[in-house]
């Protein structure tokens, strides 16, 4: 009788997850439960934030991960600014009011990562905004202010009450092309690629996690999960690159793969270490920079070992 594998998916929908969440693509010797994310029931295996893995390991608590990355994007695109707040570069930023939907959220944490170490901004002359129920500590050295609790940041950006804010998603001033609102970087694609062509760093949000006691019980368990997911993420870039593409409103959906694989190398959605060493290094240094792992910790013992040595992409 197969067993139960209880994982809390917080993006089942992306294309990268989705033959496993619909079932296609299965997890050999086990059923399929999702959970919602984040929930109160018990769960064996998730999509783990990545900027908090660094610190679970710092504290001699680690999970296991394996080197699944379902969600990356690079992050530059996503800090938005006020248009009357005279922020036309990086360092402009420095000694204004910069809101983050929470300290220790993974796409806050790249961009301050990249404002530091690429743009040379010292980020503890920003007046850091968070909520006010983000207990995340931030070191002495950062100027951080709690707000209210579930503030709205997006009005408070319009307003003029906070300089710039940093969001994982599209804000819906953006989206509404408030003339009041922009982007910090205006064509933040040409930006990101440059930042990758300098830095190699191709921002990971997410790392399939899997809780201690499960791997315990299962230890075959990362291997065939690592396998299954390199299954559906190769489905995803079949429905876009195959004879019959399903991504209908987006014509040349096929030519922006070969795009980003002539800047980024033919393998540049890998699921193993070696192809993402410059990505995990600077997740582990951003980190430590920031607070969220008392110490820089060696990204490779994040991992289950046989699933990091497990060969192919």
């Amino acid at each position: 009788m197969t067993e139960k594998l209880r994982f809390s998916f917080h993006e089942p929908d992306i294309d990268t997850n989705r033959a496993i969440a619909e079932g296609t693509v299965k997890f050999e010797g086990f059923d399929l439960e999702i959970l919602p994310y984040r929930t109160r029931e018990p769960y064996d295996v998730w999509d783990c934030g990545a900027s908090t893995l660094p610190g679970t390991l710092a504290d001699g608590v680690p999970d296991v991960c394996i080197p699944v990355y379902p969600n990356r994007k690079f992050r530059l695109g996503v800090i938005f600014v006020n248009e009357a707040a005279r922020i036309e570069q990086p360092a402009d930023l420095e000694g204004k009011r910069v809101a983050l939907a929470a300290w220790s959220n993974p796409a806050g944490m790249w961009a301050k990562g990249a404002l530091q170490n690429t743009y040379g901004v010292d980020v503890t002359r920003i007046n850091w905004v968070v909520p006010a129920d983000d207990e995340t500590p931030a070191p002495g050295q950062f100027n951080v202010t709690r707000t209210r609790s579930r503030p709205e940041f997006d009005p408070m950006l319009v307003s003029g009450e906070v300089d710039a804010y940093i969001d994982p998603n599209i804000i819906p001033s953006i989206r509404k092309k408030d003339p009041r609102v922009r982007r910090l970087f205006r064509d933040y694609k040409s930006e990101e690629q440059k930042y990758w062509r300098e830095t190699g760093i191709f921002p990971i949000s997410h790392i399939i996690t899997l809780k201690r006691e499960f791997v315990d019980r299962h230890p075959d368990a990362p291997v065939m999960m690592l396998e299954a997911f390199r299954k559906a993420r190769d489905m995803a870039f079949e429905r876009v690159l195959g004879s019959d593409p399903e991504y209908l409103v987006i014509s040349w959906a096929a030519c922006a793969v070969e795009e980003q694989r002539a800047l980024m190398g033919e393998n540049y959605w890998a699921y193993n270490l070696a192809d993402s060493r410059k990505s995990l290094e600077a997740l582990t240094l951003f980190c430590h920079q920031q607070g969220l792992a008392s110490e820089r910790v060696d990204y490779v013992k994040l991992f289950d070992p046989a699933a990091a040595a497990l060969p192919g992409v």
